[in-house]
Formats: C-alpha cells, sequence, structure tokens
C-alpha cells in the first residue's frame, strides 16, 4: 500500500531535483572548475577622500617639509608663532595649544633650504618665558621602528650641523679679532705714515 504524504513532503517532493537534473548540475560545476574562468580584472577602487579636499588627489600636492616647534605655552597664538618664525617665513603653521606644540610646513620654493635653516637656528629660543624645541620631522605618524630611526638619524645630522655652525663662527670671530689686532699694531708702529714710506725713512 502506498503511504499517504505529508503536506511537508510533498512540498518537498516539488522541489527534489530528479537524479538526472543533479547529475546534469554536477557535471556543470567540474567543468567551470576544471576550466578557469577568465574574468575580467576587477576595476581598481576609487579612493575615497576627505570633505575637506573637495575631491583633490594628494598627487596634486608638493612634497611638505614639515619643522617640529616644541615646549611652547598653551597660550601661544597663531600670530606669536608668526611674529617669533618671521625670518624663516613658513607657509603654514599647525598649532596644536592642548599639546604646546605647533608644525611649520615649508612648500618647495627656490630658496626652501635657507628658509628650513633659519628656522631651525630657533632651537632653543625663548618664546614667552619657555625654551622651545626646533626640530626636523619625518613624514607619517606612529612610533614605527624605521621612522624613528630616520628621526634620529635627521635629528644627528642636524646637531652635528649645529656644532660645525658655531665652530667656524668661532673661527671667524677668532680670525676677525686677530685682524684687527694686527691692523691696530700695523696703525701704531707707523704713526700715520704708508709703510712703504716708513721704509724708505729708516
Amino acid at each position: 500500500m502506498a503511504e499517504k504524504l505529508t503536506k511537508k513532503q510533498l512540498k518537498a517532493q516539488q522541489f527534489k531535483k530528479s537524479k538526472e537534473e543533479r547529475e546534469h548540475d554536477k557535471s556543470l560545476k567540474r567543468a567551470a572548475e576544471q576550466e578557469p574562468a577568465e574574468e575580467p580584472a576587477p576595476a581598481p577602487k576609487k579612493r575615497k577622500t576627505r570633505r575637506g579636499k573637495k575631491g583633490k588627489s594628494r598627487q596634486e600636492h608638493h612634497n611638505r617639509f614639515i619643522v617640529f616647534v616644541g615646549n611652547l605655552d598653551k597660550e601661544t597664538s597663531q600670530t606669536e608663532l608668526q611674529a617669533h618664525f618671521k625670518s624663516s617665513s613658513p607657509d603654514h603653521i599647525r598649532l596644536r595649544p592642548d599639546k604646546g606644540i605647533a608644525f611649520l610646513e615649508f612648500e618647495p620654493k627656490d630658496n626652501i633650504q635657507r628658509r628650513m635653516d633659519v628656522a631651525l637656528l630657533q632651537h632653543k629660543t625663548i618664546l614667552k618665558g619657555r625654551q622651545i624645541n626646533v626640530e626636523l620631522t619625518v613624514g607619517g605618524g606612529g612610533n614605527s621602528n624605521d621612522r624613528l630611526q630616520k628621526l634620529q638619524q635627521k635629528n644627528e645630522k642636524l646637531i652635528n650641523e649645529r656644532r660645525e655652525r658655531i665652530r667656524n663662527m668661532v673661527k671667524q670671530d677668532k680670525s676677525s679679532e686677530k685682524s684687527s689686532e694686527k691692523r691696530q699694531a700695523d696703525q701704531n708702529t707707523t704713526n700715520g705714515v704708508h709703510p712703504d714710506r716708513a721704509k724708505l725713512l729708516q
């Protein structure tokens, strides 16, 4: 006797594929796996832009050279910083009063190296009663080992350049003192007479 099927079994039977259909589907899957389907390369994803950039890509901007300024008073204003670094004329100043730091940005122009050197000479100067630090930076953020090494190398190089600059200044001062002493000695011995004429008189 044939058993009577429940509604659930009848519905399952309607959706159940026949043996032939199942074998046909399996053969199609095997063929698809054996032949690697050549799919078109996925289109490159568009990079999201920040709203402030207004769709401009970063490649349009040139490299920026950034100098770090630390140990600032928390009440230091943008105009005070601008006045202090007037001689180096930075293009942009990013001030972080909550942390007591600032970043001076220099865009590439014909005299950028001189401007950055002038800014770096402001190291250990006094601003609002505090001795400020002015140092080079390495792009990016975080504390990765590579970045810290680059920063350390740049700062060591800067320290060596500062030492060399001080040595040269001391040498120039000594040479100018010697030359001024020599001039005074020459003037004292000749008593207002030209040295060649003094030789003739002797």
